[in-house]
């Protein structure tokens, strides 16, 4: 094999190569261009909950979650097929423990200003984010959030 068909080949496989690696790159683009992640941040205020992604992979998830209220407020991850904002209330609140609704775990009350941070375990499904203080949900506070 002559010098420049060498360089020929090690072009072609370093094209190949190059091709590879940006593949593996661009499903992790395309992740994030669908609001898919695994280190969520987002906030909750009067009367809403706000996170910088629509789900994310099975597996560890961190919430970084900053109160911008002007009051208390909490934040809750539950696995539940009832869509956002139709979970059926019981005096201004849902029972955490009904049928159909699985609170995986809790920020509890926090004051505003302040930046808590809740790791947990997800498998796939769907999911809400919220808050279950009394009349928090019921004005606004939750999402969706898919686990895939």
């Amino acid at each position: 094999m002559s010098v420049e068909q060498m360089k020929v080949r090690g072009s072609v496989i370093g094209l190949v190569l190059i091709g590879i690696v940006g593949a593996g790159c661009a499903a992790d683009e395309s992740d994030m261009a669908r609001g898919i992640k695994n280190d969520v941040t987002g906030s909750v205020q009067e009367w809403s909950v706000e996170v910088d992604a629509d789900g994310s992979m099975a597996g560890e998830v961190t919430f970084t979650i900053t109160n911008n209220g002007t009051i208390e407020h909490e934040f809750l991850v539950v696995k539940t097929d009832i869509p956002a904002g139709e979970i059926p209330l019981i005096e201004e609140r849902f029972e955490e423990d009904a049928e159909g609704i699985d609170v995986i775990d809790e920020i509890p009350e926090f004051p505003k200003g302040e930046t808590q941070t809740l790791t947990v375990d997800l498998v796939s499904g769907n999911y809400q984010l919220l808050c279950n203080i009394a009349g928090h949900y019921q004005a606004g506070m939750y999402t969706s959030f898919v686990v895939e």
